[in-house]
Protein backbone atom coordinates (compact mmCIF):
# COMPACT_ATOMS: atom_id res chain seq x y z
CA UNK A 1 0.00 0.00 0.00
CA UNK A 2 1.29 3.21 -0.87
CA UNK A 3 1.03 6.42 0.90
CA UNK A 4 -0.76 9.47 0.49
CA UNK A 5 1.72 12.49 -0.44
CA UNK A 6 2.42 14.49 2.78
CA UNK A 7 0.94 17.81 2.06
CA UNK A 8 3.60 21.08 2.31
CA UNK A 9 2.53 23.94 3.97
CA UNK A 10 3.75 26.93 3.27
CA UNK A 11 2.75 28.84 6.20
CA UNK A 12 5.01 29.85 8.47
CA UNK A 13 4.46 29.05 12.17
CA UNK A 14 3.25 32.01 14.69
CA UNK A 15 6.13 33.53 16.30
CA UNK A 16 4.99 34.52 19.75
CA UNK A 17 6.29 37.61 21.81
CA UNK A 18 8.42 37.28 24.38
CA UNK A 19 10.74 39.36 26.62
CA UNK A 20 13.98 39.43 26.31
CA UNK A 21 15.32 38.42 29.84
CA UNK A 22 18.65 39.63 29.25
CA UNK A 23 17.91 43.22 27.72
CA UNK A 24 15.10 43.77 30.90
CA UNK A 25 17.68 42.70 33.36
CA UNK A 26 20.40 45.16 31.67
CA UNK A 27 18.25 47.98 31.57
CA UNK A 28 17.65 47.85 34.79
CA UNK A 29 20.94 47.69 35.55
CA UNK A 30 22.22 50.64 34.07
CA UNK A 31 19.26 52.56 35.26
CA UNK A 32 19.74 51.00 38.97
CA UNK A 33 23.76 52.29 38.59
CA UNK A 34 23.00 55.51 37.39
CA UNK A 35 20.52 56.06 40.31
CA UNK A 36 23.48 54.85 43.05
CA UNK A 37 26.04 57.36 40.70
CA UNK A 38 23.43 60.36 41.51
CA UNK A 39 22.90 59.73 44.95
CA UNK A 40 26.43 59.25 45.92
CA UNK A 41 27.52 62.75 44.70
CA UNK A 42 24.09 64.29 46.58
CA UNK A 43 25.88 62.94 49.24
CA UNK A 44 29.24 63.88 48.81
CA UNK A 45 28.25 67.45 48.20
CA UNK A 46 26.09 66.92 51.43
CA UNK A 47 29.32 65.72 53.40
CA UNK A 48 31.40 68.39 52.14
CA UNK A 49 28.95 71.17 53.19
CA UNK A 50 29.08 69.43 56.74
CA UNK A 51 32.60 69.50 56.77
CA UNK A 52 32.92 72.96 55.81
CA UNK A 53 30.15 74.14 58.24
CA UNK A 54 31.46 72.77 61.26
CA UNK A 55 35.17 74.89 60.80
CA UNK A 56 32.70 78.16 60.19
CA UNK A 57 34.24 81.07 62.49
CA UNK A 58 32.22 84.59 62.85
CA UNK A 59 34.08 87.27 64.20
CA UNK A 60 32.42 90.65 65.63
CA UNK A 61 33.58 93.42 67.29
CA UNK A 62 32.95 93.65 71.42
CA UNK A 63 33.18 96.74 72.73
CA UNK A 64 32.46 97.18 76.74
CA UNK A 65 32.20 100.50 78.73
CA UNK A 66 32.16 100.45 82.59
CA UNK A 67 33.00 102.68 85.21
CA UNK A 68 36.53 103.92 85.11
CA UNK A 69 37.42 101.47 82.41
CA UNK A 70 36.65 100.78 78.25
CA UNK A 71 37.73 97.57 76.18
CA UNK A 72 37.84 97.56 72.51
CA UNK A 73 38.58 93.89 70.55
CA UNK A 74 37.26 91.22 68.57
CA UNK A 75 35.48 87.97 69.67
CA UNK A 76 34.77 84.80 67.74
CA UNK A 77 31.23 83.28 67.99
CA UNK A 78 31.41 80.63 64.99
CA UNK A 79 32.54 77.18 65.77
CA UNK A 80 35.50 77.44 64.36
CA UNK A 81 38.92 79.36 64.10
CA UNK A 82 39.00 82.08 62.50
CA UNK A 83 42.74 82.79 60.40
CA UNK A 84 43.70 86.69 60.24
CA UNK A 85 44.70 87.61 56.76
CA UNK A 86 44.43 91.49 56.89
CA UNK A 87 44.30 93.90 59.66
CA UNK A 88 43.08 97.75 58.69
CA UNK A 89 42.18 100.19 61.06
CA UNK A 90 40.68 103.33 59.20
CA UNK A 91 40.44 106.67 61.28
CA UNK A 92 39.38 109.14 58.42
CA UNK A 93 41.99 109.47 55.82
CA UNK A 94 44.29 107.37 57.61
CA UNK A 95 45.13 103.65 57.61
CA UNK A 96 47.43 101.71 59.84
CA UNK A 97 47.91 97.84 59.95
CA UNK A 98 48.18 97.59 63.58
CA UNK A 99 46.70 98.50 66.66
CA UNK A 100 50.50 100.10 67.84
CA UNK A 101 50.34 102.90 64.72
CA UNK A 102 46.69 103.85 65.46
CA UNK A 103 47.06 104.30 68.74
CA UNK A 104 50.42 106.12 68.71
CA UNK A 105 49.15 108.48 65.94
CA UNK A 106 45.80 108.43 66.61
CA UNK A 107 45.34 108.81 70.24
CA UNK A 108 48.54 109.22 72.23
CA UNK A 109 50.16 106.40 74.65
CA UNK A 110 48.53 107.99 78.18
CA UNK A 111 48.58 106.79 81.65
CA UNK A 112 45.66 103.71 81.83
CA UNK A 113 46.05 103.07 78.27
CA UNK A 114 46.63 99.16 76.84
CA UNK A 115 46.48 97.26 73.89
CA UNK A 116 47.25 94.24 71.93
CA UNK A 117 48.58 93.44 68.51
CA UNK A 118 46.55 91.01 65.64
CA UNK A 119 48.16 90.72 62.63
CA UNK A 120 48.48 88.21 59.75
CA UNK A 121 48.57 84.43 60.28
CA UNK A 122 46.50 85.24 64.15
CA UNK A 123 44.65 82.91 65.12
CA UNK A 124 41.54 83.63 67.13
CA UNK A 125 39.72 80.24 68.62
CA UNK A 126 36.20 79.31 68.52
CA UNK A 127 34.54 81.16 71.62
CA UNK A 128 37.14 83.55 72.26
CA UNK A 129 38.27 86.93 72.01
CA UNK A 130 41.08 89.47 72.08
CA UNK A 131 41.22 92.75 73.74
CA UNK A 132 42.89 95.31 71.27
CA UNK A 133 42.87 98.35 73.17
CA UNK A 134 42.04 98.78 77.10
CA UNK A 135 41.51 101.77 79.33
CA UNK A 136 41.72 101.04 82.98
CA UNK A 137 41.31 103.56 85.82
CA UNK A 138 40.54 106.59 83.58
CA UNK A 139 37.45 107.50 82.98
CA UNK A 140 37.94 110.80 80.90
CA UNK A 141 40.25 108.56 78.77
CA UNK A 142 37.97 105.57 78.48
CA UNK A 143 35.18 108.13 77.05
CA UNK A 144 37.56 109.96 74.64
CA UNK A 145 38.14 106.23 73.41
CA UNK A 146 35.05 105.04 73.02
CA UNK A 147 33.77 108.98 71.19
CA UNK A 148 36.49 107.96 68.67
CA UNK A 149 35.84 104.11 68.25
CA UNK A 150 32.42 105.14 68.15
CA UNK A 151 32.74 107.94 65.16
CA UNK A 152 31.66 107.25 61.69
CA UNK A 153 35.24 108.01 60.72
CA UNK A 154 37.02 105.06 62.55
CA UNK A 155 36.63 101.24 61.17
CA UNK A 156 38.38 98.21 62.12
CA UNK A 157 38.46 96.16 58.82
CA UNK A 158 39.52 92.15 59.09
CA UNK A 159 39.21 89.39 56.77
CA UNK A 160 39.64 86.37 57.62
CA UNK A 161 39.88 82.59 57.01
CA UNK A 162 38.54 79.35 58.12
CA UNK A 163 41.11 76.27 58.22
CA UNK A 164 39.43 75.54 54.54
CA UNK A 165 40.92 78.74 53.15
CA UNK A 166 36.97 80.42 52.77
CA UNK A 167 37.64 84.10 54.04
CA UNK A 168 35.08 86.89 55.05
CA UNK A 169 35.72 90.62 55.71
CA UNK A 170 34.41 92.03 58.88
CA UNK A 171 33.68 95.42 57.79
CA UNK A 172 31.48 98.70 59.37
CA UNK A 173 30.29 95.66 62.01
CA UNK A 174 29.17 93.83 59.16
CA UNK A 175 31.00 89.89 58.33
CA UNK A 176 30.42 89.47 54.33
CA UNK A 177 31.83 86.16 52.62
CA UNK A 178 34.53 86.84 49.90
CA UNK A 179 34.65 84.68 46.83
CA UNK A 180 38.68 85.29 46.54
CA UNK A 181 41.12 84.82 49.57
CA UNK A 182 44.10 87.41 49.56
Amino acid sequence: MTQPPKLISTEKPKQTKRFNVELLLGLSATFLSFAALVVAIFQTKIAREQQHASVWPHLSIMTSVSDQSFEFGVNNYGIGPAIIKSVKWHAGDSIYSNTYDYVRNEIGFLRGLGRSEMGEGYVLTPNAGLTLITVTNNDSLAQVINGKLASEHFNLELIYSDVYGNCWELKNGRTEPLSDCP
